[in-house]
């Protein structure tokens, strides 16, 4: 029987490595890329325009669009693994219930389950990100 951190860990790296891969597939990356240097190319021009509240009031609108879209475009593949998620989750909080996690001595406190899969799935999710390089 696996220990309570390496249950977590697993189940964590999992769903991190499953969301990934479909986000790799669902999502045009190229689209997504292009949007993000465009919203960057925004930002700048917001930074440097700050004191010229018409140039903002012009910039903003078209940096909410690009923002829209990309949000658009992430909630597609959410389709496809929203209901594992719940059932791996309802699965973690029936077995983990009460069970310290990991412990923290230097704060009053502890991680349950959902504390620890947070912190280690979005560590996975960023080395399976940049690895798989899905933006």
């Amino acid at each position: 029987m696996m220990g309570p951190l390496t249950t977590v860990t697993l189940v964590a790296m999992m769903v991190s490595f499953m969301i990934t891969i479909v986000n790799k597939f669902a999502i045009d990356q190229n689209v997504v890329r292009e949007i993000k240097k465009q919203i960057k190319k925004y930002q700048k021009e917001m930074k440097s325009n700050r004191n010229n509240i018409d140039k903002m009031k012009e910039i903003q609108p078209k940096m909410m669009e690009l923002s829209m879209k990309q949000m658009k475009m992430s909630f597609k593949p959410m389709m496809y693994y929203f209901l594992p998620l719940i059932l791996v989750f309802s699965w973690l909080k029936k077995t983990m219930a009460g069970i310290i996690v990991i412990p923290l001595p230097f704060w009053s406190g502890h991680l349950g389950w959902l504390g620890s899969y947070i912190l280690l799935s979005i560590l996975f999710s960023t080395i399976f990100r940049k690895v798989l390089k899905v933006q």
